[in-house]
Parts: structure tokens; C-alpha cells; sequence
């Protein structure tokens, strides 16, 4: 594989969910990923996993950990996920977040929206892009139908409402897939998608439930399942970290380590990068 390829593998904290931030850090590049993503919070009401996160934003202790764990093991954090918009409070609420991004040396951070309102969420989204451009921060919306307004075409049209560079997408290929936007995203200029997770699993889901318990606690390394993840691939710009979003929690339970569970995504996304950009 070429050192380009390989310096885009990353692997994202849902992959090992309620580890500590250090020791997750360590896992992943022991693993051979190049880049992680972490958690900022989670919202209140939304917390699958039943995870005790100490916020790497709002803990400076945790910060400080975390940084030197991530220099002393070559990885970038790459993407700090969970700048969600939520009914009834403003976006204001991540500004200490931003503020922190540089000691981090992080330069992208994810959204979705869990307001129902869809003017709301407009002036919420411009708000966090306004703030995202403020402290030269990358905002991606990542499309995903078990939260509102959840459709690639729907994410494509708040980006083209904000109109500002600091705002653009971030594809998870499960979701990509189950919303329906995959075929419309050869479409898509491929330097709008700022980050690419890739997971694994069958083309259908067999319902809501099952879809939201899948993509929490059950995914397929990449390579595992249905997902054209090669085209998937191909359909972003050569720069663009490629991780691992892949909860495994029967492994888990079953005794597969953490390393060994880690591997088996690196591996996967090696794997598919070879299949996209042979030679």
C-alpha cells in the first residue's frame, strides 16, 4: 500500500466505545491506524452504548492525557465528533469546544441535527459554521435517516442554505447506503466530503430497531459484508481520512480483544483502498 493510503487509515472511539481516551488512542495505532476520531458528549438523550464519557473538551485533565497519547503514539485526532444541535438550546454551547480544538490540533468536527424543527436547524447549522470559520474548523453534517432531516438530499440543501465553506459533509457508509444516497453520490463534488467512516454490513435492514441496534453496537469490518465500500471510496478525494466506525459488541462480549478487534478494521479498510487504487 502507498504511504498516502496508508497515512488516511483512521479509526473512529465508537470502534471501542467507553474505553478511556488514552488507551483507545493507544489500541488504534497499535492497530496501525494513522488517525482517530473522539467524543466530545453525547447528548442527554442519546447515550446507546450506556458509555461514561469525560469530555475531552470540558476536561482539562482528559485533555492533557489525551494529547500526550496521541503524540508519544504518531496518531492524529483527526475529527471530534458530537457538536450536535438540540431543541431548546443554542449551538453557543460548543463554543468552548472549539476553543480547545487547537491544543487537540484538530481542524474537524461532526454535527447532526436532533431538532425537529427544519428553520431551527438552518439557523443552528449557520450559527455552528459561522463559529466553525471563526476558529478555522471544518463543521461536517453527516446524513443519517434515524435523526430528522437525515437524507443526502436534505444535508446537500443545508449546505447550499448556509453557503459557507466551513460546512460540509461527512459520509458513514452504512448510513450512505440505508438512506439511499449512494447512488446519488457520484453527484457530489468530492471535495464537499471531509471525512469518510466505513463499516460494513448486509445491503437491507430489517427494520428501524434493528438498523439503530446495528449501527451502535453491531457492525461488519469492512470487507465483511454487502456495502460497495470500493465505490464508496472512490467517490472521495485521494486527501480524505478513511476510517473505521465498527461497534462489535458480540466479539466484545465474546472475549475478541480490543487490538484484535481494531486490526480487523485497519485490515478491512487496507484492504478496500487496495481494491479502489490498485498498485
Amino acid at each position: 500500500m502507498s504511504q498516502r493510503n496508508s497515512d488516511r487509515i483512521g479509526i473512529d472511539y465508537l470502534s471501542m466505545v467507553g474505553a478511556p481516551l488514552p488507551e483507545f488512542i493507544r489500541t488504534a495505532a497499535a492497530a496501525g491506524a494513522r488517525n482517530v476520531s473522539l467524543f466530545n458528549t453525547l447528548p442527554t438523550n442519546f447515550n446507546p452504548w450506556n458509555a461514561a464519557l469525560r469530555s475531552v473538551c470540558e476536561d482539562a485533565a482528559v485533555r492533557r492525557e489525551t494529547i500526550a497519547a496521541a503524540r508519544d503514539a504518531g496518531v492524529s485526532i483527526a475529527l471530534v465528533e458530537g457538536f450536535a444541535i438540540v431543541p431548546e438550546s443554542s449551538v453557543e454551547r460548543h463554543r468552548h469546544g472549539f476553543e480547545v480544538l487547537a491544543e487537540l490540533g484538530t481542524a474537524l468536527v461532526s454535527t447532526v441535527s436532533f431538532d425537529p424543527s427544519w428553520e431551527r436547524t438552518v439557523d443552528e447549522m449557520a450559527a455552528l459554521a459561522a463559529m466553525g470559520a471563526e476558529y478555522d474548523v471544518t463543521v461536517l453534517i453527516e446524513p443519517c435517516v434515524l435523526f430528522p432531516f437525515g437524507t443526502l438530499d436534505q444535508v446537500l440543501q443545508l449546505i447550499d442554505i448556509v453557503a459557507m465553506p466551513s460546512l460540509k459533509l461527512m459520509i458513514d457508509a452504512l448510513h450512505i447506503v440505508r438512506n439511499g444516497g449512494f447512488a446519488k453520490l457520484d453527484q457530489v463534488d468530492p471535495a464537499l466530503i471531509g471525512y469518510l467512516q466505513l463499516c460494513d454490513g448486509p445491503l437491507h435492514s430489517a427494520g428501524p430497531e434493528a438498523y439503530m441496534n446495528e449501527a451502535a453496537h453491531q457492525r461488519l469490518a469492512p470487507g465483511k459484508g454487502e456495502l460497495p465500500l470500493v465505490d464508496i471510496v472512490r467517490r472521495v478525494s485521494p486527501e480524505t481520512i478513511v476510517s473505521g466506525e465498527v461497534p462489535m459488541a458480540a466479539e466484545r462480549a465474546a472475549g475478541v480483544s480490543d487490538l484484535d478487534r481494531l486490526k480487523a478494521i485497519t485490515q478491512g479498510i487496507s484492504r478496500t483502498l487496495e481494491l479502489a487504487f490498485p498498485g
